[in-house]
This record gives C-alpha cells, structure tokens and sequence, in this order.
C-alpha cells in the first residue's frame, strides 16, 4: 500500500541522532509512512506465513468498477501518453472534514492498499477508512469506518502531534472488512482485527507500546508490511510489519490468531546489544537474539522488501537485510557516488535520500534532495529555490546497480519539481509502473511522472491549494483494464495488457485514475518534447474549465521553458481552435454554441500562458498571431448573430449567404476543414457538411479578412447587374461594419491580456485591400447622401452608417500609417514610400469626408472624429461653416471657444487659417480680443516672448497679406512696414502693389514718429517701387488716350485695344515688321491694359520700343530701371542696357544730321541737341558723376556704339521668356541682330563723342 505523509520536514542532521529535551519525537522529524513493501513487481500480492490469506491477486475486489459498456468516463486531462479519469468520490465524512482541513498546522496521512481494496485517511486523532474498489465516478458516498488514533502521551508538548502510520491487515475473505494497525510516532500501537467497529466507535482495539528509548528522542519514522511472513512461533502465523525508528532499530510485528482472536505480538528486528534494551528484555520475557553485527544508528527513511531481502534507507546509507534470519548482509554509504553522479562532485551539497523502491532484484530506485550551489549545468540548475535566496533545492531519482556490497550510479533523472512558499511540507515518495519502466514522484501538490529510459516527464499539479495528494498506488495490470482497454489492447498485443499501467491516486475529494501508455513513453523522443507544450495547453483549455477537476495544467518554469517550442504549440493550438479541430472544439449543430466553446477555448489558452507567467517567452509576432485569432473568432461570431438576426426580422433572403458561397466557390481552401488525422472520420466536424455557411464559420474563420473585401467586390458587381441598390448596400456595409467594429473592439480590450504592443505587425484590419473595399462603402454611402435618392427607411439607414464606416476608415488607415512607420517595418523595402503615399491619401481623404458628414447632418461625429486624429484645419472647417460671419451669428461659437480652450492655439491657428484662406479675415478681426493672441503667435509676433514657430503647411511670407492688418491694429508700424515691404513682389496688380508701398512707406513713417530708427535701405525700397508703379500707370494713362478714338465693340476687344495702341505709339515698330519684338511689344501692352504689373525687363522694352516723338526721356527712364533692379540676372541685364542703347541710336536719322551742306556749326549743334542720345545722356550723366568713386555702376549703364552690338544668345532669351516656342525666340534673336545690324552701318562714333561733349558742356562737367 502506497500512502502519503503530511507534514515532513525536511531532516537538518545527517549521521547523529540529536538529543531533545523532551522524551517525546520532534515535530520537525520526517516521519515515514506505511506502504505495502513489494518486490520487483508492485502488482504481487502480499502473503502472510501466519495467516490464511487470499494467495492471489484477482481483479474480483474491482470488478464492479468496471465500466459498462457506452458509459462515457469524466476525463480531467488527457495526452498521447496518458489518460486521467475520475475513479470516485471520498466518503462524505472525509470530504466534510477535509474541506476545512488547514494541512500547514494539521497532520494527516493516507494510503491506498490494493490488496485488501480499501483506502484511508487519517489524523492525529481520527483515522478514516473505506472500500475503494466498488467505487463508480456515479457512486454514493461509500461507507466510512471512523477509528480513534493513538493519542500522544501525557508529557507531549508541542503544539502538533502527527498522525499516526498505519497498515490494513487484508482478510482472508472479501466480503469481510480488512484489519488495521496504527502506530503513532511515539510508538503507541492500536491493532483493530476488523475495521467494522468503526461502525460503533472503534472503541474494540487492543493497544501495544514500542519500546523507545526515551533518552534517545527516539520515534517511529515508518511502518511498512512485509510479503513474507515470520518463521518465529505464533501458533496458526501472523502477517508480518516492520516498524522502523529514528535511532535505525527495526520493531517486527506479528498477527497472531488462537481460538479466533486475533493478537498482534512484536519484538526488536535483529536487536543491538544494547544495556537498556537488554534490561526490558528480561523484564518482558523475551528470548534473546543470537549476537549480530551491529548497524550504524540513523533515522530509517524507509524500508521496502524484495522477495527474502529487505533493504532500509537510512540518512544516506543503505543496508541489506535478510528477512528470514534477520541478518544484515551488508551496509553502504551512497553519499560520494551519488554526489559525483549529479555534479561531477561539485556544487552537490546536504545530500538526504528521501525514498527507495525495488526495480529488480539487483536495480535500486533511489530519490534524492540536494542543495545545489552549482553551475547551470547541472541537474538541477534550473530549479529555482522557493524563496529565490541561497542554495536551490533540487530532487533527482537515482538509480542504482548492486555490485556485492556496494552501489554503483546506472543513472540520474532530475525531478521537475520547483517548490515555493506554498508548497506544503511533505515528503515525497516514490512509486515505480510497470516494471521500473516509469517513475512516478508524488510531493503534496504534484505527482511527477518521470520515463526511465527517454526524456518523458510529466506533472499532474493540483489546482487549489489548499487540496493535497494523499495517496498514489499502482494498480495490477490484471485489474487495470475497462471493456474498451481490454477490446484495444487485445488488438494490438494480445490482450496481456503490457502496454498500460494505471494508477489511483487520492486528492483531498476525489480519487482518481491515471492509465500510462507506457509503449508511447518508451518511443519518447527529444524532439516529442515541444509536443507535450501542445498537450499541455490543448489540457488547459479543454480541461482546466471543469468546474470538479482538481488538477491544473502548469508550463515548465521560465529557466527550462524552450520560447521557440512554447510559441510553436501556442499559435498550433490557436489555429486548431480556430479551424474546428475535433481534438479541442466538441461537435456542436448550433453554431452560436459552437462558436461560443470556440471563443471559450482561446480565452482559456491565453489565460494559460498568462497564469504561468510564460508570455514573456513569446515573441511580439506570436503574441498577436494568438490575439489575431481570437479577434477574427470573436468578429465571426458577431457577424453570424448579426445574420441571424437579419433571418429571424423576416429577410427571405441574404445577400451575406449569397457571398459567402460564391467566396467559398471561387477561393477553395484545402484547410476548411481539420487535419484527417485528428479525428475519427465519423466526426460531424471532420467533414463538410452540405451548409456552406456554417461550414465557413467553422472551419474558414481565418480568411474573415478576404470575405470582407470579397463583400464589397461582390456588391459592386451586382451594382453593374441592376441586382445591387439600396438594401444591398444596408446589408454588405452592416456585415463589414460589425466584423471591423467587433475586430478592433476586442483587440483595444484585450492587448493587456495578450501583451501586444502597438502598432500591430501588418494587421489584417489595415491592409490595402481592407481600406480600400471599406472606402468603396464610404464612397457608395456619400453617393446615397450626396445625391438624395430618396426618403425611404433603407436609405436612411444607409446613411447613418456613413459614422461608423467614417471611423473604420480612419482606425484601419491610421493602424497602417502607425506600422509602416514603426522601425520594424522601416527595413522592409518600399515602406517608406508607402508610408507617404498613405499619409497624402489621408490628408486628403479626411477634409472630404468630414464634411461630407457635416451635410449627412452628422457634425457630432464628424467633430469627434476630427478631435481623435487631430485634424483641426478640418475641425475648424466644420465649425465655421457655413455662417463663419458674424460671429454672432454662427451656432458654433461656444464649441469653437470650448475647443480653442482645450486644445490652445493648435486648434486657434487653423481657425485664422481658415478664415485667411476662405477670404473671411473679418471673422478674426471682429474678436481681436480673443484671436490677436492667435494671429501673433501665426504670423510670427510672439508678444509673450517665446519667439516664432515653424510651420509647414504655409511659410510666413504668405500670412503678409493679412498680418500687416494685425501688427497696424496693435500699433505695430515697424513690423506692418516690414511685412508690407516682404509683399511687394507678390502683388501682381499694378493698383494694389501701389497700395502696398504707399502704405508701408507710410507705416515706416509712422514708426519714425514714434521714435523708431530709420531703414534707409527699406526707405529705397518703397521709393524705387514707388517710381516704377508711376512709369507704368504713366504708360497706361498715354495707352488710354490712345484710345480715346474707339467706339462699340472695337473698344470692348483687348485685342482691338491693343492693335490701336500699337498703331499709335509704335508706328516705326510696326513698319518695321519685326516680328518678334511686335508679339512682345503687344504682349507687355495687353497686361499694362488689363492692370498687371510688368518687370523691370518688360517694362524696359515697352519704353524703348514706342515712338518717342514728344519725349526723349523714356530712354533714360528705361536705363534707370535697370540700374536699380536687383533680381535681374548680370547677363541678362547688360543685354537690356544693350538693347535699350541701340534703340537710342537707332531712334534718330543720323545720315541726315550729319549732313552739313549750307548748315553753320550752331545749326548742326542744335541738331544734335534734338537727338535721343543727347536726351538721355543729359539724364543719366548726372547720375554717373554723382556715384562715387567706392561704388561701381552696373555694366551696360552707358555704352558707346560699338559696345552694344553683341545680341543674348537663345537660351539667355529663352530664360527669359520661359515658356515662348523656339520659332518665337528665333524670331526676337534675328530682330535683335538687325537692331545692332543698323547702328554698326551707320559708324556713329565719331559723332558719339560730339553729342558727349555738348552734354558735358551744357551740364558744366570737365572731361574725364
């Protein structure tokens, strides 16, 4: 009988006894319990030489716990390699009792004896004992025998006394209840022949002492019952039990049977020589022993039998005995052995043996505890002491070869087993199936299964805490198989059953039955092992939900756990769960409840990981593979109630079904249904059945993403056929709506749950094809609201969908710019490039479809939407139209201060904007109070200090226009002065750059009055630009009295105006037929009528090409404008000066000047006087002597003849002229060398230097 102890501390010494105060045992001994002491089989049954026992070991004491056939077992955990089943309930007294049981303060024991068929618990006062072998998973209560323990003795005094050790005594007859033995540590013995009087009370016992040697602190640390009988005299001989001490004697105790009652007897095994034993010796009676050898004193670990042998763990030693004549064959110390075995010697500290079984007859199992203080290599390594601190406590099986009177090391199996400050004080014990073949390790909350010759190791871990194990015995593989293990094993070997061992194992409530396939452990290989990760999760969540099932399903501990294997069996598991594999999901026709189970069974696997603490091992990408799942099963299953839904309103027919089998037709999937290995081919969830619907909810939630999109296809095909329309719309954009709304809801409320840390890598919800079948729908929606197809219910609600298909777009389009944005995705090519396109498509998606919901008479959720992503120029937007003026007036006024108050001038900046824009300044002028702060902060005027701020939407420059409003409205001339002189440039029209530079010189002025230093430079400026504007209103005025002559329509043409212009004031133009100076001449004549402003280059040309019959200063006006540019390239200025001085000379006959016949000097001098030339160097001469000596003039300001022939080469033209067609260019390039042409025939330098002369005469120059 295998049983277990509760508490057992661990032992502090090592080869002493120590001496306590007290007569009385410790409580903080290891106590050993009572276990049948078997051989090298544990399924032989255990015969007494002094009583007539049952010989065999029969399955008649189970066979009413063999099932019926078709009756379905209550299974608490199941893999390839074992089955865990409920044997039966423990009688309800036990339960009661142990339900409020605290087992740290309290001792109790137990045991299961497979030989006499009965189980039992007991207390320090109460034992408990009933028949396990009738027990059903539906049985009653079974009967409950109730016997008093041994109490402790008057001068005990600690606190807690521990239960007594106990031995059924088996009954030669099954029908009659079985005998017992309890002896408690401190030796007293109650013997009850029958347990039946426990019925009564239990009052029927007969009471025996061992005698302790007091002195020595000396207590009973085990008991055990022998399978053979003693040969010493008993009339009709007596089943035979061996107590052990603490002190290593060994009490042998016998049944006696005369005249029908039945006496238990005892006396010392093999006693010492020693004085006080002696002495109670004689005073008892009793025959002394012949002289033995002496054995080592130590606390007896245990004892175990095998066939004539007998072999005693004490400490670390084990000796050999011969049960017959109780000698001692032999002693050995398997301390250094054991040691060098585990850690090569090193890092192997406080060695304790724990238990020892038989395998054979030679072969030892050995369970051993150690500090260890080693390297990471060793055994126990990876075991983690309960408190984290000092040397880690580590449990390994030892398994050991006889070589005459010494052990040798065959092998060493490290025990998963970790314990923390929960774990309850209790020693462990060891049990061996079939044939040694496994190691089962029982500890208080785990039973660790262990193979002997493959990496196999398992756990069964209890799943409260206060429950504990009991006890664990094996049962004999004769009465291990039910009809369905006998129907599969004789198939497969015969029916001998060698294959299958089975155990029952005792919790705190239950009992249970665990059958081992003991083939599948010894085909273990290593690379099996990330496969009991799988079962272990696919446990989990199958079992782990059973509200009775007192086990829990635990990962190894992080040390050992492989991430690589964990990640690997997690994402199997989810992708099983989520495609219907018949192992995980239970066949269900109501898919409602099916997929419910399903959603159930990820819960519980992430909940799993979670509760071991295991998710740190897995990556982010396996993390959201899991989450991934979770939320396509949870959106399925919104989008299956949404059809229901949809059928049971009383549709008679859905346009979702429809979808659903032309998606299933045109995208067939190998994986629509389980893997055939997984299940029966019977299983209704294996193969598909003739409803294409649920077949796709069972088996194809994965591809959720692709039906999506293959909705919207879908629906714009049927658009094209005449079948689509309003109601087809309503019902596709309600099915993508709920399935993206369900996806992104969950995954917000569970990334805590799974660990996922955003952005998603490339989430389904945002991929390309997503976003662009859910902007079909929005795009299909504003059609319906745009165009107003009339007021019926359908279009209603197709409407009021445009929210929510508004917020998926924005969330999927954002969850995409967050991924391509992430470092993850940078190194993916083309992702960069993405991200931009994507974030442009937003930009502009965004303004649009807000402010279609502001007409769809859905402004709330276009500004909540606005608010989310921060887009205030949008926000702005919807709250100032579309009555921005007067402020009054507009019904968003509180919200626009409510937002400017929340979100500062993030939000105020975009409203000044807008108003800019939208040509609405006035909206923002009218509460200078409230947006002047604003404007500052725009346009660049921090009054508060804190400088300007960049923006990249607009460049400041660009604010010009309207922040001079502001700077003169707060008296700030200097800065208006400023900004007007920056927005001369951009003023295109001739009236307003002329506004413009009076009023900033004006503004500058101003800022002189109020003590402000003067800008000489911008002074120039505003002149310069000043004189320019009034050259060309002076060429509009003369261009108008041109035209004083047209009548009617002709008036109303540009192009008459222009002809007429042209004919007026360019006649030498005209006549000369150069054409391409006319078309450029015509061109610079239409924009002085239509008001634009000219360039300097422009306006230069119109200038020198008029006809200058009434003025000659046009030429010198001409020169000084160029003078004065500044963003005139050099090149292209000099060919202006060069141009404009050929058509000085060319402008005056020359041939005829010069002729001097019947001319006198003052004739011909006046002559000169009248010409061109001398005109503008009168003009610009002036100018020339007044620079001085420091400055230089630009080149080209005064040319001779000879210096402005050289004509711009083309390309310098085309720079000039972009835009003009080369047949044009070449056009102006021949004008321009025939201009040249001509003052090169007429030789004018000696007369050049003539007319300089006479200037410099009459201006009272000296020659330089």
């Amino acid at each position: 009988m295998a049983m277990f102890d509760s508490p057992a501390p661990r032992r502090t010494h090592r080869h002493a006894t120590p001496r306590q105060p007290s007569g009385t045992p410790p409580r903080q001994r290891r106590f050993v319990g009572t276990r049948v002491v078997s051989g090298a089989t544990p399924t032989r049954s255990v015969v007494g030489s002094g009583m007539d026992v049952d010989e065999t070991s029969t399955p008649g004491a189970y066979v009413h716990n063999e099932k019926a056939l078709g009756q379905k077992d209550t299974v608490f955990a199941q893999t390839e390699e074992l089955v865990v089943r409920l044997y039966g309930a423990l009688p309800v007294e036990v339960r009661q009792v142990l339900r409020s049981t605290d087992f740290l303060s309290e001792s109790y024991t137990g045991g299961i004896d497979i030989t006499s068929g009965y189980t039992l618990i007991a207390s320090a006062r109460t034992c408990f004992v009933w028949s396990h072998a009738t027990l059903k998973p539906s049985s009653p209560s079974p009967t409950c025998y109730i016997l008093p323990c041994p109490p402790p003795p008057p001068n005990y005094h600690n606190a807690t006394f521990q239960a007594p050790y106990h031995a059924l005594v088996p009954s030669r007859v099954r029908s009659i209840e079985p005998g017992l033995i309890l002896v408690s540590p401190t030796g007293t013995t109650r013997f009850w022949p029958s347990i039946s009087s426990g019925l009564s009370g239990g009052s029927t016992f007969e009471a025996v002492y061992l005698p302790l040697e007091a002195s020595e602190d000396e207590y009973v640390s085990c008991l055990v019952r022998s399978d053979r009988g003693s040969t010493g005299g008993g009339a009709g001989g007596a089943y035979s039990y061996l107590a052990a001490t603490s002190t290593g004697r060994i009490f042998r105790l016998g049944i006696a049977s005369q005249g029908g009652k039945h006496t238990l007897t005892m006396r010392l095994f093999s006693p010492p020589p020693a004085s006080s034993s002696l002495l109670l010796t004689r005073l008892l009676g009793w025959s002394a022993p012949s002289p033995a050898v002496r054995p080592e004193p130590g606390n007896v670990v245990a004892l175990v039998s095998s066939g004539n042998d007998m072999y005693a763990l004490v400490e670390t030693r084990i000796q050999r005995w011969t049960l017959d004549t109780e000698e001692l064959r032999g002693e050995a110390d398997i301390t250094d052995v054991v040691r060098e075995a585990i850690g090569g010697g090193v890092g192997v500290e406080d060695l304790e043996g724990v238990d020892l079984v038989v395998e054979s007859s030679n072969i030892l199992v050995l369970l051993v505890s150690y500090a260890s203080a080693g390297s990471d290599e060793d055994t126990g390594a990876m075991v983690i002491d309960q408190f984290g601190l000092g040397p880690r406590r580590v449990y390994a099986i030892i398994r050991l070869l006889s070589h005459g009177n010494s052990w040798g090391v065959d092998s060493v199996i490290g025990v998963p087993y970790i314990p923390n400050a929960a774990s309850p004080p209790a020693h462990p014990r060891v049990t061996l199936l079939s044939g040694g073949a496994v190691v089962v390790v029982l500890f208080g909350e785990v039973a660790i299964l262990c193979a002997r010759d493959t990496p196999y190791q398992d756990r069964l871990v209890l799943k409260s805490p206060p429950d504990r194990l009991l006890g664990l015995s094996a049962l004999p593989l004769v009465i291990s198989l039910d009809h369905a293990d006998a129907e599969r094993s004789m198939d497969t070997d015969g029916g001998d059953g060698e294959n299958e061992a089975e155990v029952l194992m005792m919790t705190s409530g239950t009992m249970l039955r665990v059958s081992v396939d003991v083939e599948k452990l010894k085909g273990f290989q290593a690379e099996s092992l990330p496969n009991l990760l799988k079962a272990t999760l696919k446990q989990a969540i199958l079992y782990s939900p059973i509200p009775s099932n007192p086990l829990q399903f635990i990962l190894p501990p992080s040390p050992v756990l492989d991430g690589e294997a964990l990640m690997r069996a997690a994402e199997g598991t989810s992708a099983a769960v989520v495609a219907s594999d018949a192992e995980i999901v239970r066949p269900n026709h109501d898919l409602t409840c099916q997929l419910m189970g399903r959603k159930e069974r990820l819960s519980w696997l992430i909940k799993f990981i979670n509760d071991n603490g295991a998710l740190g091992k897995m990556s982010q990408r396996s993390r959201q593979r899991l989450a991934t799942d979770a939320e396509k099963l949870y959106a399925c299953h919104q989008l299956w109630i949404g059809l229901n839904e949809h059928i049971d309103a009383g549709a008679t027919h859905s346009l979702i079904t429809d979808t659903i089998h032309a998606f299933i037709a045109t995208h067939p999937s190998s994986t629509s249904t389980p893997s055939s290995h997984h299940a029966s081919p019977f299983t209704p969830e294996q193969t598909p059945t003739q409803d294409v619907v649920r077949d796709f909810f069972k088996y194809r939630v994965a591809d959720v993403g692709r039906l999506l999109v293959f909705m919207v296809d879908y629906l714009g095909r049927l658009g094209g056929t005449g079948l689509g329309g309003v109601g087809a719309l309503k019902e596709i954009g309600r099915a993508v709506v709920t399935t993206l709304r369900a996806t992104i809801s969950y995954r917000a409320y569970n990334l805590g749950v799974y660990g996922v840390d955003l952005p998603m890598i490339k989430p389904w919800t945002s991929r390309p094809a997503v976003i662009d079948a859910v902007l079909k729908l929005v795009d299909a929606v504003t059609r319906v609201a745009t165009e107003g197809t009339g007021a019926s219910g359908n279009t209603k609600e197709v409407v009021d969908m445009l929210p929510e298909l508004a917020t998926l777009l924005f969330a999927c389009i954002q969850e995409r710019l967050d991924w391509l944005g992430s470092p993850m995705a940078a190194d993916e090519p083309g992702s960069e490039r993405d991200r931009m396109e994507l974030e442009d498509r937003f930009a502009q998606l965004r303004p649009e479809i807000l402010e279609t919901l502001r007409l769809a008479s859905h402004l709330q959720q276009a500004l909540a939407l606005a608010t989310t992503y921060t887009d205030f120029p949008s926000l702005a937007s919807l709250l100032l139209r579309p009555t921005p003026y007067p402020p009054s007036s507009n019904p968003h006024a509180p919200l626009i201060k409510n937002y400017l108050d929340r979100y500062g001038d993030a939000f105020g900046r975009e409203v000044v904007r807008w108003c800019i824009e939208q040509g609405e300044a006035r909206t923002v002028f009218a509460e200078e109070g409230v947006w002047g702060p604003v404007m500052d902060g725009l346009f660049g005027k921090d009054r508060k200090g804190k400088g300007r701020e960049d923006d990249e939407r607009m460049t400041k420059s660009e604010y010009n226009a309207i922040a001079w409003v502001n700077d003169m409205g707060r008296g700030r001339f200097g800065e208006a002065s400023g900004r007007l002189l920056g927005e001369v440039k951009g003023a295109g029209e001739v009236g307003v750059r002329h506004f413009t530079l009076s009023l900033g010189k004006l503004a500058h002025l101003a800022h002189l009055q109020e003590g402000g230093s003067i800008d000489e430079a911008a002074l120039d400026v505003f002149h310069d630009g000043l004189d320019f504007i009034a050259v060309q209103e002076k060429l509009l005025a003369d261009f108008h009295s041109a035209l004083g002559s047209m009548r009617g329509k002709q008036k109303q043409s540009l192009d008459a105006q222009v002809d007429a212009i042209v004919r007026a004031k360019a006649k030498k133009l005209k006549e000369s037929e150069q054409k391409g100076l006319i078309t450029v001449f015509k061109n610079h004549v239409r924009q002085i009528l239509q008001g634009k402003v000219l360039a300097v280059e422009d306006t230069v040309d119109v200038l020198t090409l008029m006809d200058q019959e009434e003025s000659m200063g046009d030429y010198a006006t001409a020169l000084h404008l160029l003078l004065r540019a500044e963003d005139i390239p050099d090149a292209r200025r000099l060919s202006s000066f060069r141009r404009a001085w050929c058509r000085v000379y060319n402008v005056d006959d020359w041939d005829v000047i010069r002729q001097t016949t019947n001319i006198t000097d003052s004739q011909l001098t006046a002559r000169f006087r009248a010409t061109a030339l001398y005109h503008t160097l009168s003009l610009i001469l002036p100018t020339i002597f007044s620079t001085s000596p420091n400055d230089t003039l630009p080149e080209g300001f005064d040319l001779d003849p000879s210096q402005c022939l050289p004509v711009p080469l083309m390309p310098e033209t085309s720079s000039r002229f972009p835009g003009m067609p080369v047949e044009m260019v070449g056009e102006l390039a021949r004008d321009f060398r025939a201009e040249s042409s001509a003052v090169e025939r007429m030789k004018l330098e000696d007369v050049y230097f003539r007319v300089r002369e006479l200037v410099m005469e009459d201006l009272g120059f000296e020659m330089r």
